[in-house]
């Protein structure tokens, strides 16, 4: 990794989410998604852990807009193909918190699986919601200076062949233990319910219509191919 001139970081991004971001019927679809079905015995157990999910949130982001220059040849050589020619790269990375995670396993521990569940999908919803706001916060940061912007390109999670261990490059580019989400040996990320992902920014990025469609990436064979046709760039999220 070269070491980041200060004219090389551009911007920074930080957002702070909260329990106003979601419904219960946003939570519900996410379970949904899970196998789960909005039964009598199904609906007393979420109601019971639905507060206490709420109150252990603490979604928050955090974006770095740098000059694709400040990469390393080999750097930029290792991000996926769409994004290997912008000008600008900006590293994200997104929680939903500690709190909810750490107790979410000590009610699966415990043997309180759908207690665990719950809290699990309202973290997931949350993490979700505040990825996509970042996202978009990208998104108009471009459009504000008449540039294009990518998808969003997330380590491991199929786009362009770009595997797990690219997690270290957006660590790199990021403060150190940034928001309290460290990354392990194995470039898992602890507390799980984070994401990490890097859009490109430049006149020769294509302008991707939603942050995190497939839209851009030339992997036509992957499985977690999603391009959604019904949302526009400056659409606000649901």
């Amino acid at each position: 990794m070269k070491a980041l001139d200060e004219n090389d970081l551009i911007e920074t991004v930080e957002l702070n989410g909260g329990a106003d971001d979601l419904t219960e019927d946003v939570v519900w679809a996410t379970l949904a998604r899970g196998g789960f079905s909005r039964t009598n015995t199904m609906s007393g157990r979420f109601d019971a852990q639905y507060p206490l999910a709420l109150s252990l949130l603490e979604p928050r982001a955090l974006a770095r807009i740098l000059r694709a220059s400040s990469l390393s040849e080999g750097e930029r050589t290792s991000l996926p193909e769409p994004i290997r020619k912008a000008e600008f790269l900006s590293f994200c990375l997104a929680t939903a918190g500690r709190a909810i995670d750490e107790r979410a396993r000590a009610l699966c521990d415990e043997g309180e699986l759908i207690g665990s569940m719950v809290l699990d999908a309202v973290a997931m919803a949350s993490l979700s919601r505040i990825g996509d706001r970042l996202a978009r916060e990208l998104f108009r940061w471009a459009s504000d200076r008449s540039l294009p912007a990518s998808r969003a390109f997330s380590p491991g999670a199929g786009a362009s062949y770009w595997g797990l261990e690219h997690q270290r490059l957006i660590f790199d580019h990021l403060p150190q233990k940034p928001l309290d989400v460290d990354l392990t040996d194995r470039f898992l990320m602890k507390p799980l319910k984070s994401v990490s992902f890097v859009i490109g920014i430049g006149a020769a990025v294509t302008q991707a219509m939603h942050p995190f469609s497939c839209e851009g990436c030339t992997r036509i064979d992957c499985a977690y191919r999603h391009i959604p046709e019904d949302e526009m760039v400056g659409d606000e999220a649901a």
